[in-house]
């Protein structure tokens, strides 16, 4: 008699074998990769990580369970605002040892598209749509939420060290609660994208290059801390406030 697999756990391994590549990618071709070869090595990974997680997503489930729909986008876009603002001020108040980047408008337009169009899309797709889906069915919301956020952390440490790390965790968490609460991930893209772009626009588009400069001086210590309490205030209306006031609510509704 055969015994099948969970679908959620089943996916999780087709996860894991999807991302087997990914080994000799960073002991080769990362490391040795520089310039507008970076470039095309990157958009394929991203390419190749979208078709992969399609295929795998939507043999079990559809769309909307892999959270492409409209639920809690309201939710998402006002929580972003919020944790978009805290990080400006954050980023706003270290110099971090970087000239501003020249901007022209075929740039800025490359890194729109590129933001928005696969790494935005692909890591939430990935991570809050099917990882999180599977682990959800697999073994529930908990689950969910730290799975992942683990395996988001493991798409961000390899070559960046355990600050990237532990950074990626925190920020995996938060919007895993974001998923949590409002059950879609749309907003999740835009946050996830122009999260990356405040990066890119304003420190650097690399973390190893932001790391190889040295200590970074902080320049106004009142908005470092008004920015994180932004972030973490997010964080506990996610966690504990959203449920109260959205069972008032509904029996106020009823």
């Amino acid at each position: 008699m055969k015994t099948r697999l969970h679908p959620g756990l089943a996916a999780l391994f087709e996860v894991g074998i999807m991302f087997l590549p990914a080994i000799p990618a960073y002991l080769w071709m990362w490391p040795n990769v520089k310039g507008a070869g970076l470039w095309v090595a990157q958009i394929i990974t991203y390419v190749y990580v979208l078709a992969g997680t399609l295929w795998i997503g939507l043999r079990r489930w559809n769309l909307g369970k892999l959270g492409i729909n409209k639920d809690g986008l309201l939710l998402s876009l006002a929580c972003g605002s919020a944790i978009l603002a805290g990080r400006l001020l954050i980023i706003l108040a270290i110099d971090w040892g970087f000239s501003p980047p020249n901007i022209s408008l075929p740039w800025l337009t490359g890194q729109v598209l590129y933001y928005f169009g696969l790494v935005g899309l692909v890591e939430e797709l990935l991570f809050r749509g099917l990882v999180y889906r599977a682990l959800g069915e697999w073994r529930g919301e908990r689950w969910s939420i730290w799975g992942s956020s683990i395996g988001f952390v493991l798409w961000h440490i390899f070559g960046q060290g355990p600050l990237v790390g532990a950074t990626a965790l925190f920020i995996g968490l938060l919007f895993a609660l974001i998923r949590w609460r409002g059950g879609g991930i749309l907003g999740l893209i835009v946050l996830h994208a122009l999260w990356d772009l405040q990066s890119v626009l304003l420190v650097s588009g690399s973390n190893k290059e932001i790391f190889s400069v040295g200590r970074q001086d902080i320049i106004h210590p009142a908005w470092i801390i008004l920015g994180y309490a932004m972030i973490l205030i997010v964080a506990v209306y996610l966690w504990k406030v959203h449920p109260m006031i959205k069972g008032v609510l509904d029996r106020s509704a009823g």
